[in-house]
């Protein structure tokens, strides 16, 4: 699949959960109920969440695990 560059903007949004949550470097969420975040806060559809899941992890910020999304430090600079 390509990345779009609104790839990176829904990845920025997707961040702001972390933040708003004060995730620490190294802490994680449930994916699920990031997803459920992602779509209640209108950040977008569920294709633009799996997408920024994907720009995500491409860029070293976040780090799927076992149904959890870890927040890296590079994850936690870039909020």
């Amino acid at each position: 699949m390509a990345i779009l560059p609104a790839d990176e903007d829904y990845a920025r949004g997707l961040l702001t959960i972390f933040s708003a949550m004060h995730v620490r470097p190294g802490q994680s969420l449930k994916a699920s109920e990031v997803n459920v975040e992602f779509l209640r806060r209108n950040l977008g559809r569920p294709a633009d969440y799996q997408a920024a899941l994907g720009f995500s992890v491409s860029q070293g910020w976040l780090k799927l695990e076992l149904g959890m999304i870890r927040l890296t430090t590079d994850g936690f600079g870039e909020t």
